[in-house]
């Protein structure tokens, strides 16, 4: 079984270049940020407190990823917000995307290959090795937005994610990613599934929001 913060990478990394498709990446350092602060709140470790984020249960989990970013938020002296806490994470967590490439290459997912451009500059590309589990998340996705089929918490939380970080196109047809991007929004305020998930999804992707069109315009002044 794959991680919310798994799904997420998978679906933004190009199937056969192995890197990060462009529309992505800008967000994505958060948006896995976002994913951990998620899958802490699904897993009953955190709650939303006057929208401060509070450690309810610090008892390490099998991941390795959630028990650092479950300790950082645990070590404050004060409780702060998801915007704090996404930008905490993406900086303190060490290399968050690579790690979890490497988890997804232990499973038979993806593949790791070397590269070196001009002969100096090493990089690392995580191509598709086995395309189905990718597929299933797609096809899942597409099944509750554009079928109605039942969404669990996580679906939702995935979903939104892959909105905040300009992903639609990575799972939607051209002809329905209008469609899906008013559908996701209704589904991530739909109390059918949680009151309270809707709105920890709510404070996330607002939060991401934040972040992201503030780096992007700090990206442009500099540039």
């Amino acid at each position: 079984m794959l991680t919310l913060s798994e799904k997420l990478l998978l679906l933004a990394l190009h199937d056969e270049k192995g890197s990060v498709v462009f529309s992505a990446s800008m967000a994505l350092p958060y948006g896995l940020a976002g994913a951990l602060l998620l899958e802490l709140y699904l897993a009953n470790k955190i709650t939303f407190v006057d929208k401060k984020v509070q450690v309810i249960d610090a008892t390490t989990t099998n991941n390795e990823l959630l028990n650092e970013a479950l300790a950082l938020i645990d070590n404050s002296s004060k409780l702060r917000s998801a915007e704090y806490w996404l930008s905490s994470i993406s900086s303190k967590v060490k290399g968050i995307q690579q790690r979890l490439a490497n988890q997804l290459v232990n499973k038979g997912i993806l593949a790791e290959q070397e590269q070196t451009f001009l002969w100096v500059i090493k990089s690392t590309r995580y191509p598709t090795q086995d395309a189905k589990p990718e597929h299933d998340i797609r096809q899942q996705l597409k099944d509750i937005v554009l079928d109605g089929q039942n969404a669990t918490e996580e679906d939702i939380a995935l979903l939104s994610l892959v909105q905040v970080c300009e992903l639609i196109a990575e799972v939607f047809n051209k002809d329905d990613r209008k469609f899906a991007q008013k559908r996701i929004k209704e589904l991530a305020k739909d109390e059918k599934v949680s009151k309270a998930i809707s709105q920890t999804v709510e404070q996330i992707t607002a939060a991401l929001l934040i972040i992201i069109v503030t780096t992007t315009a700090a990206t442009s002044v500099v540039t």
